[in-house]
């Protein structure tokens, strides 16, 4: 009789713990998904691609537009000083006038807009900060 009951007691058990097993097995499986890894955002400046070539006659007055790439490499290294981190170079253009070449490049950070000119030995002429849109 004692038997019986220990018995009894087992298959009760064993069928709880099969229960459960499936109930968890099934739980996880739903949860199961993969997830991308979250990477940091970039402290570098990153560059866009430069207009295409209907955006440029409308750029008339900017001068050329060029890859950001193409910058000269000192104005390159400006852009990637202390003074612009964060900033995305949005466009870059050349601008040939009397024989003096400049460059302007305009940059974005968030809502804000600005635009460095530089003259061809990479130092600054001006900068305009643009209102938020």
């Amino acid at each position: 009789m004692l038997k019986i009951k220990i018995l009894k007691t087992m298959k009760k058990l064993l069928f709880a713990i099969a229960f459960m097993t499936v109930g968890s097995v099934a739980v996880l499986a739903q949860e199961a998904q993969p997830q991308e890894p979250q990477t940091p955002p970039s402290t570098e400046i990153q560059a866009t691609p430069a207009p295409a070539p209907e955006d440029q006659s409308q750029d008339q007055d900017k001068g050329q537009a060029i890859a950001p790439s193409e910058l000269p490499a000192n104005i390159q290294a400006s852009l990637q000083g202390a003074d612009y981190s964060g900033w995305t170079v949005a466009n870059a253009f050349k601008k040939e006038k009397d024989g003096k070449t400049t460059y302007s490049v305009e940059l974005t950070k968030d809502q804000e807009k600005k635009t460095i000119n530089f003259d061809a030995d990479g130092n600054v002429m001006k900068d305009e900060e643009k209102p938020k849109n």
